[in-house]
């Protein structure tokens, strides 16, 4: 996928991912709080369609997050690029945890995808996204030229969750789900920030390019 194709569907992508971010984490307290009980023994209660869900969702993020990038290329510094790579990491490190865990959930039962698949694709993709995030969000809230609430959001909204989880307060529903609305919606931010600074037809905008651009009054 060239860049510009990468920068056309990045700003959608970023959308759509952030709000299926929230969406499934509304699943998940759906499933395992709200109707535990009549979720389990079913189809909706194992871990691989939670995680239908989850792959869709960052596969989407992976590709906000490749738009965000080439459009702030020359921007972010060095910093920020190793943010971005750690973004992407654990971006893709749950996409392919996720269709593992469906895979052999599918096919084997709940109890294979447990252990340490498990914790690769939740605790080790969560801490590399949360430190990726934060690294890149602050430089894009320094020298980007998409929203700065956008970036600002996305980099506090996922080191808010982890710090919810590393203190204990898994079971925290409000608190918890501010922290996923403020990474889901800093992500939708981005990604509206990034459609607007391509315009209408997807095309880049650049007024130095309107600016000198020869006319020809007899056209």
């Amino acid at each position: 996928m060239t860049s510009e194709r990468v920068m056309r569907y990045g700003g959608p992508a970023s959308i759509l991912g952030g709000v299926m971010y929230v969406l499934a984490f509304v699943a998940v307290y759906l499933i395992y709080f709200a109707f535990a009980d009549e979720a389990k023994g079913t189809f909706f209660g194992e871990h691989a369609f939670i995680h239908i869900i989850d792959v869709a969702t960052f596969a989407l993020l992976f590709v906000g997050a490749l738009g965000v990038y080439r459009s702030q290329a020359g921007k972010v510094g060095r910093i920020g690029k190793a943010g971005f790579f750690l973004t992407l990491a654990g971006f893709g490190l749950s996409v392919i945890g996720g269709l593992t865990i469906i895979v052999v959930g599918l096919a084997v039962g709940d109890e294979a995808t447990l252990g340490v698949l498990d914790i690769v694709t939740h605790p080790l993709a969560q801490l590399l996204y949360t430190l990726g995030s934060a690294i890149f969000g602050v430089d894009l809230l320094r020298k980007g030229s998409l929203p700065k609430m956008g970036a600002l959001l996305a980099a506090a909204g996922p080191v808010a969750l982890f710090a919810l989880f590393m203190l204990g307060f898994q079971q925290e529903i409000v608190p918890i789900m501010a922290a996923v609305v403020a990474t889901g919606l800093g992500w939708a931010v981005l990604g509206f920030g990034l459609r607007a600074e391509r315009g209408p037809s997807g095309a880049a905008i650049s007024i130095a390019e309107e600016t000198i651009r020869p006319t020809n009054p007899a056209a």
